[in-house]
């Protein structure tokens, strides 16, 4: 009874999403300019700057330009507001612009994984039980 109780419980939290974003360099992969369908990725969580478990929470694009040559990075964001085509300039001529995005489809759809936490919880359970 407890082991239904528990599937049951684990099929209706609804907390779990993953959130997909381009994630590639023009540098090294010149396709992620305009042909970068390819590289739709989930992002995972990740530790830095002595913070622990960081959730990404959308995506990010930069345009960068140096010595006259232009990249293209695109990536998870994990801090940050929702910004379109911010730019700064720093020394040598380098220049970037970067825009963050979490409200819109292709920036980053979320697709439940609760298959995955259903099994996670079972596991759990009977590890415990």
């Amino acid at each position: 009874m407890n082991l239904l109780i528990l599937c049951l419980l684990s099929v209706f939290i609804g907390g779990v999403y993953s959130i997909q974003c381009y994630i590639c360099n023009s540098i090294t992969h010149p396709e992620c300019e305009n042909d970068y369908e390819q590289f739709l990725r989930n992002c995972p969580v990740k530790s830095f700057g002595g913070r622990k478990a960081v959730p990404p929470i959308g995506c990010r694009k930069y345009r960068q330009t140096a010595n006259e040559e232009t990249s293209i990075v695109r990536e998870c964001a994990y801090l940050g507001e929702d910004v379109e085509n911010k730019s700064n300039k720093g020394s040598a001529g380098v220049s970037r612009t970067m825009s963050q995005c979490s409200d819109r489809p292709a920036c980053n759809p979320a697709a439940p994984l609760h298959g995955g936490l259903s099994i996670l919880v079972i596991a759990l359970f009977r590890l415990f039980a």
